[in-house]
């Protein structure tokens, strides 16, 4: 899944989160990883204990991957409306990597796992959004006279609300178009006059790379 040097620990884990987003966590048994990475199962205990430890430290996995994306991102010069984009771009990118019996088996038999990665994932989410909001609006971009508490605290509701509502199923929420039009109805209610005319230029110059 990722092209960097991987070595021990980081190769079994890489492998184990590929393997689990293409095919889910329950139909993948330590016999299969140990093929895929051709390697015994003795060698694979000596770095996981069981296949719970082994979910664990998967999902660890890719939380710092995903902190480490978050902070280049961060790091880099874009500006905030530049930055919801390239977040936008990660998203489609994570939906197409990540089958939904991924997430639905890691709900159903590792729920306590997977609340501890709900909980992390919904703080990151609030504390990036505000960080955001925050450099939006004093860049200019964004209304002046909004409450970014309030905006983030929103917007992580109505994250987690698509996925727990059952209004919207798991094939929608894997359409790109979906998560465009989510993506659009946020900077929306965000930005001023300048941010929109900056987006849609973005935007319009996007569409056009794309046809290309």
């Amino acid at each position: 899944m990722y092209t960097t040097a991987l070595t021990g620990t980081e190769r079994i884990l890489n492998s184990a989160l590929s393997l689990y987003s293409k095919y889910g966590i329950k139909s993948i048994t330590m016999d299969d990883l140990c093929r895929e990475l051709g390697i015994s199962k003795k060698t694979l205990y000596r770095h996981v204990t069981d296949k719970q430890d082994l979910i664990r430290k998967v999902i660890d996995y890719e939380i710092e991957l995903q902190r480490k994306s978050m902070e280049k991102m961060f790091r880099s010069e874009m500006n905030a409306i530049d930055e919801l984009m390239h977040v936008n771009k990660q998203i489609h990118l994570s939906q197409s990597i990540h089958s939904p019996t991924f997430y639905f088996d890691l709900k159903k038999y590792y729920p306590a796992i997977y609340n501890e990665w709900v909980e992390y994932k919904r703080k990151k989410l609030y504390e990036m959004i505000m960080r955001n909001l925050e450099k939006g609006v004093a860049e200019g971009l964004f209304r002046q006279d909004m409450d970014a508490r309030v905006i983030s605290k929103l917007h992580v509701a109505r994250v987690e609300m698509l996925h727990a509502s059952g209004i919207v199923d798991e094939e929608e929420l894997s359409a790109g178009r979906f998560i465009d039009e989510i993506f659009k109805y946020h900077i929306h209610g965000i930005c001023n006059d300048k941010g929109l005319k900056y987006f849609r230029q973005q935007l319009d110059q996007s569409e056009k790379q794309t046809e290309q």
